[in-house]
């Protein structure tokens, strides 16, 4: 007769809930990234001449990590075509919006942020720095002039 112990049932059950969950989320994620390409692609402009023809590349840098589909694309249109206040303007370089909208799941929220920010006194580079996503892989000190 096998005698079973509760103590290595449980840790097997949690190590094949983990197991599952690493496993699955990344597929998550990836589903959640090809829907917001999806919401972007031929739909949103990346520049004021109205292209809506994406680079792969930055299309996946504006989708990484995002939850909710459609907040990036939306965060960033409002962005180039909101007349959010920078400082000085509100015409923006588009890799500065991509690197602010990059991986949000609430717009509205990251461009209150910003312009908190902004009201506050902080520079607008620094501000894109304080509102980007948590954990966002796009963080990066390559930001382009936008005088």
């Amino acid at each position: 007769m096998v005698a079973i112990n509760p103590k290595t049932i449980l840790k097997s059950i949690s190590i094949l809930g983990f197991l599952t969950a690493l496993h699955m989320s990344p597929a998550m994620a990836n589903e959640h990234e090809a829907d917001c390409a999806k919401h972007i692609q031929d739909k949103v402009a990346w520049d004021s001449s109205g292209h809506t023809k994406w680079e792969k590349n930055n299309i996946t840098k504006l989708c990484n990590g995002t939850t909710v589909a459609k907040e990036p694309g939306e965060c960033f249109d409002k962005v180039m075509n909101g007349h959010v206040k920078w400082g000085e303007g509100d015409k923006w370089e588009w890799e500065n919006a991509l690197r602010l909208c990059s991986g949000t799941n609430d717009s509205d929220q990251t461009i209150s942020c910003f312009q908190k920010q902004i009201h506050a006194g902080t520079t607008w580079n620094e501000a894109i720095l304080q509102c980007q996503v948590k954990g966002s892989k796009f963080k990066s000190s390559n930001y382009v002039d936008m005088k």
